[in-house]
């Protein structure tokens, strides 16, 4: 087992708990188990099936991120062969198996399918319509039709909370992860995926048309550019905060300072954002924080309100304000108690 090379790219910039690769852009680490707990909560929150989307938002990100090479020169099947076996150890989600048209030691299937296709499609350098299955476990099998060519993907427009905060702050190389079996990636022992913001955004701005309306109590905010998104952003942070709530880690807090080394381990560790803390009541147990302007603002806030309710045992509402190009929220119990 050997820890990733901080030479690869991979670096921290904790003021905005982002991770960084130098191909890759902003990375979020994903425990394997939470990221099949998010999937399953947030397609099921959507009402709409959603596999499709996911794979190709991941296909497109990676194509516009341009990681395998195209260019057909010289020895070009050879570097071919490198960078994709790289493309696997650096990920995380599996070996790809050209020549059998599968991903094996598979993190998640449909993260396999699409790294995969990508694979296939920069090699033949053509578009294929793709099915799947898993044979076993961990193993997924594609089958590739070939489909009329498509035009090359276009960025898709931002968030209005995101931005690149990273001009702001100099990176340093972490070790944080380590390659176990070639194609595995652990994390204090357990399996993780790196999985680039770009293809989360993409597929999130992909899911906007599906997102239901909800009448829920729990949220509120005051910013305009916020409407037209509202429905997929109460989606996100709800079935994030969902997902750590299904993890059953234990949070204790005490006071403000409480929160510090909760933050840090859960968000600014694994590039999930970071939080500051402005104010907490012990009595209320009102929670008063600040968030960077960022892809991954609705990860964040969802965290923050999934380890709100492990500490209080309470259901929370929010409340989230534009304050100096960052995002003031706050978190308080959604239903009036009593307190003893």
């Amino acid at each position: 087992m050997n820890c990733i090379d901080p030479s690869l790219g991979l670096q921290r910039y904790p003021k905005h708990g982002l991770l960084c690769h130098t191909k890759f852009g902003e990375i979020i680490i994903w425990r394997q188990h939470e990221f099949h707990a998010w999937w399953q909560i947030f397609e099921a929150s959507m009402q709409h099936p959603l596999s499709r989307t996911l794979v190709n938002a991941v296909v497109d990100s990676l194509e516009i991120l341009q990681y395998l090479p195209t260019n057909r020169g010289i020895f070009w099947k050879k570097k071919f062969k490198s960078e994709l076996n790289q493309l696997s150890s650096l990920l995380g989600w599996g070996a790809i198996e050209r020549s059998d048209q599968r991903v094996v030691r598979s993190a998640h299937p449909l993260l396999s399918v699409a790294v995969g296709q990508y694979a296939f499609e920069t090699y033949h350098q053509s578009r294929f319509k793709v099915r799947w299955i898993e044979p076993r476990s961990q193993i997924v099998q594609l089958e590739f039709e070939p489909t009329p060519d498509l035009a090359a993907p276009q960025n898709h427009n931002p968030f209005p909370w995101s931005s690149d905060a990273r001009s702001q702050e100099s990176g340093n190389p972490i070790d944080l992860v380590q390659s176990h079996n070639g194609n595995e990636l652990q994390m204090e022992g357990e399996r993780v995926l790196l999985i680039p913001t770009l293809a989360l955004e993409r597929f999130l701005s992909a899911s906007v048309p599906y997102a239901p309306e909800t009448e829920e109590g729990w949220f509120h905010h005051t910013i305009d550019s916020f409407v037209s998104f509202e429905n997929l952003l109460k989606i996100t942070i709800k079935t994030t905060a969902a997902m750590f709530l299904q993890s059953e880690q234990p949070v204790y807090i005490i006071d403000s300072t409480s929160w510090d080394s909760y933050v840090e381990h859960y968000l600014v560790e694994v590039g999930w954002g970071n939080v500051t803390i402005a104010d907490y009541n012990a009595s209320s147990l009102a929670l008063h924080c600040t968030v960077n302007r960022g892809c991954n603002v609705p990860f964040t806030i969802g965290m923050i309100c999934g380890l709100w309710e492990r500490a209080h045992g309470r259901s929370y509402k929010i409340n989230i304000q534009e304050k100096n190009d960052m995002f003031s929220i706050e978190i308080e119990s959604l239903l009036e108690y009593q307190n003893q």
